[in-house]
């Protein structure tokens, strides 16, 4: 049944009536059609533009690689392992560093009285070890002990030292020629590697 505002037209505003309803239709069913391919050639083309941002990224760091793969192998030549003690485990860094110390000082005309070595302590990834070593030694000995740990490798660093003389009451004076001797205490420190992880060999 043909609604009474439509009968009320005539044949050509029909027409055109019905043309504009029609168009109208198509253009809806075209937006209807065409809105979901426009929202994925949108989603698509902003996924292809970040991964094209990606793979140039990845372009430049990869020709960053001969560079990089050339300081690698001038830190490996420098072999910075040497600054630290060669041993890991406590007991073995803290030997290590008791010997490096009584060489410098026994090298240098020192006598040591006492040798301990407390608890190593964590430093972040590393390992800080110690020793607290006594000894006696003159002035320009003393001079001479600690240039050499200062040259020391691997690094060794005096944290603390005290030094008192002997004969230190009034009026002394030491024999011509001779140097007076000092006493020493000093705590010396050396950083280790952490230990290897021990990894226990899977059943087969």
């Amino acid at each position: 049944m043909t609604p009474a505002i439509v009968a009320r037209l005539s044949a050509q505003q029909q027409r055109a009536l019905a043309v504009g309803l029609l168009v109208a239709a198509l253009v809806a069913a075209l937006v209807l059609l065409a809105g979901p391919i426009v929202l994925f050639h949108r989603h698509y083309d902003v996924a292809i533009e970040d991964t094209s941002k990606r793979l140039e990224l990845y372009r430049r760091v990869a020709a960053q690689a001969p560079d990089l793969r050339a300081a690698l192998e001038v830190m490996k030549q420098k072999d910075g392992r040497r600054f630290f003690l060669r041993n890991t485990a406590p007991n073995l860094a803290g030997a290590e560093l008791s010997d490096l110390v009584r060489a410098a000082i026994e090298n240098n005309s020192g006598r040591i009285t006492t040798s301990q070595s407390p608890a190593p302590r964590d430093e972040g990834r590393f390992r800080q070890t110690f020793v607290t070593v006594q000894f006696f030694a003159t002035t320009p000995a003393l001079a001479k002990i600690l240039a050499a740990l200062d040259t020391q490798v691997p690094y060794v660093v005096v944290d603390n030292m005290t030094i008192r003389p002997l004969n230190a009451f009034r009026g002394f004076r030491p024999a011509t020629g001779q140097e007076p001797e000092l006493s020493v205490q000093m705590d010396v420190s050396a950083w280790a590697l952490p230990e290897a992880a021990k990894v226990a060999a899977a059943p087969k």
